[in-house]
């Protein structure tokens, strides 16, 4: 007994399923007789690249018409493996220098049987960067009853020079009405028959590898009767679709209860938190698909959008699901598709001016009269009817335009390109009339520095979506002194100061003070005037501690370097040198002094 996959391989081009654009140029270089040297079959898995060699290696010593006929003794030979002419060598195992020199001094012998040797190197981007060098030469120029076919997964780790001088066919995944066709003629020739719907789902779970489909049929084909979708969901170990259509439905509709305690007991069931969460995920995909006409799904009316939302939520926890599969994140899965299924509608009245009018923030929740039924429970645990709140009789609305300033800013975002959108996107927008704050967290000082580089694009991106508004980046924190850069809307950089809004606390530059001129000592810093339209705090120079002068000291002519009786003592030892760089300096010295005069002078100079 063989596996099913073994049974049911091609024994001519036309059993071949798909790969029309391989087939077709074969078949004509079998015909013409214009085969090449050399072949390189590359594609996913179990898409039929070794079949699709072994069909060639009949048809070159095949007897029989057309070529290959799979019924003459050299057909049969090739399908069982046993033709002394083909060659057929797993390179993962077989990949070192040696082994090319043994496979050099067999194909230097003549055929045995056939007309040409055939060699298959199975999942040949295993072999060595060595073996890849000894097989340069044959492989350029082989006996001339030789061909070469490589069989690989993963095409870019083959070395250029054996890409140069093969023919290189590129296998695509098959379809899954492709996979059910073929599946369909097992089932004939086996005498069984299956649902259509079950046939679909060993497709889809498949995912276009004919081999991965006929292996999963022969699981099923231990089942007797007529194979079933309930059948082959239990086989397989996937959950019900009733089940996860139900959990669909459920959330649609605003029942997150229902849902939650739903998926709760197809966890308990057995059923894996991350397999769950896929075929909730296909329950959407199934619902929205249905309204369009292609195929049987959920009934989902929320729109499509809504739907798009949940299932993006689903996918991005099955990265979550990857480190953790519990029950836990398995409800934060569904919890995250309930908000994305029921996310209030935010109310956008007006436009965005273009002119100089000043834009009024308003950031609004109120559902429209065409919203979604309100759930009986929301996430954070309180009953609807608790969340609601009566408006004040105070509050007043604000007039002018409203806009909803967050989606605003996420279509700016979504302007900006990936590396700029992942600087901003830590700043937290605000208006304040024509200008757009963007306020970075004390936390951010990287991204706001990065951000600066790109004040133009997301200045583009503001005007295209937005209007007219002038862009203004702020760093929040008290320990940061950081001076706000704005880009003007027609794309200029300048340095402000209003960063008041933000409650940031900003002081203008400091000059440099003066150079000391030694050995004089330092001046006191000079605070500069505070600007008559802006009144501002200076910032505090941080100088070294200076004692405060004698009185009279300042207007008094700082001592000559000439005159001190350490640059005497060294005027006397290096004369000559010294007057080479002190001009000025005395060519007559007073006399030194001696004994304990001078010992007294070396020791009040150390001090």
């Amino acid at each position: 007994m063989s596996a099913l996959y073994r049974q049911a391989r091609p024994t001519t081009f036309d059993e071949m399923v798909g790969q029309e654009h391989v087939k077709e140029v074969l078949l004509n270089a079998i015909r013409m007789g214009r085969l090449a040297q050399a072949y390189l079959f590359s594609g996913p898995r179990g898409v039929g690249k070794t079949s699709s060699a072994r069909l060639i290696a009949q048809a070159v010593n095949c007897a029989g018409q057309p070529k290959p006929c799979g019924v003459c003794p050299g057909c049969r030979l090739v399908r069982e493996g046993n033709h002394p002419d083909v060659l057929e060598i797993d390179a993962a195992s077989n990949n070192s220098v040696e082994d090319v020199r043994e496979l050099r001094e067999r194909i230097l012998l003549a055929p045995l049987l056939g007309l040409r040797k055939v060699v298959i190197l199975d999942e040949a981007h295993m072999m060595s960067k060595s073996a890849f060098n000894a097989l340069l030469k044959t492989l350029e120029e082989p006996p001339e009853h030789v061909i070469f076919i490589f069989a690989t997964t993963e095409p870019e780790r083959m070395p250029p020079t054996i890409l140069s001088r093969t023919q290189h066919f590129r296998f695509r995944r098959l379809s899954e009405a492709e996979i059910v066709q073929k599946l369909g003629r097992i089932l004939q020739t086996v005498g069984r028959e299956a649902e259509p719907a079950a046939l679909q789902l060993v497709a889809r779970m498949a995912d276009g590898a004919m081999r991965d489909a006929e292996s999963l049929l022969d699981r099923l084909l231990t089942l007797e009767g007529t194979i079933t979708l309930a059948q082959t969901e239990n086989a397989l170990g996937l959950p019900p679709r009733e089940a996860l259509w139900a959990v669909a439905e459920a959330l649609e509709r605003g029942q997150i209860r229902q849902a939650l305690s739903d998926a709760h007991n197809l966890y308990t069931q057995g059923f894996a938190a991350r397999t769950l969460a896929q075929g909730l995920l296909e329950a959407f995909r199934a619902g929205l698909y249905a309204r369009m006409g292609l195929g049987t799904g959920p009934r989902l009316d929320l729109p499509e959008d809504r739907l798009v939302a949940a299932m993006t939520a689903l996918d991005e926890s099955l990265e979550r699901l990857l480190k953790r599969s519990d029950a836990l994140t398995l409800e934060l899965a569904v919890l995250a598709a309930f908000q994305a299924l029921h996310r209030p509608t935010p109310v956008v009245t007006g436009t965005l001016p273009t002119s100089p009018q000043p834009v009024t923030q308003v950031i609004t929740a109120t559902a429209q009269a065409g919203k979604p039924p309100v759930p009986d429970f929301n996430p954070v645990g309180r009953p609807a009817q608790e969340a609601k709140r009566e408006p004040s009789a105070h509050s007043q609305p604000e007039p002018g335009p409203q806009v909803d300033l967050t989606q605003a800013w996420r279509n700016v975002l979504g302007a900006l390109k990936i590396n700029q959108r992942a600087f901003f996107r830590e700043a937290a927008p605000h208006l304040e009339g024509q200008k757009l704050v963007l306020v970075f967290p004390e936390r951010a000082s990287f991204h706001y520095q990065s951000a600066q580089k790109s004040l133009e694009a997301v200045q583009a991106a503001v005007r295209e979506v937005m209007g007219d508004l002038q862009v203004s980046l702020v760093l929040q924190g008290e320990k940061k002194k950081v001076e706000p850069r704005t880009v003007t809307p027609s794309g200029g950089v300048e340095s402000g100061l209003n960063g008041s809004s933000a409650g940031i606390q900003v002081h203008p530059s400091t000059p440099p003070p003066p150079p000391i001129p030694w050995p004089a000592r330092a001046p006191e810093p000079v605070e500069p005037e505070p600007s008559q339209s802006e009144p501002m705090e200076a910032a505090p120079v941080e100088a070294e501690s200076v004692e405060p002068l004698p009185p009279g000291a300042a207007d008094q002519e700082p001592p000559s370097l000439t005159d001190d009786p350490r640059f005497q003592k060294l005027l006397r030892t290096f004369g000559g040198r010294i007057r080479k760089v002190v001009w000025d300096a005395p060519k007559t010295l007073a006399p030194e002094a001696s004994g304990e005069e001078a010992l007294q002078s070396d020791e009040g100079s150390d001090e």
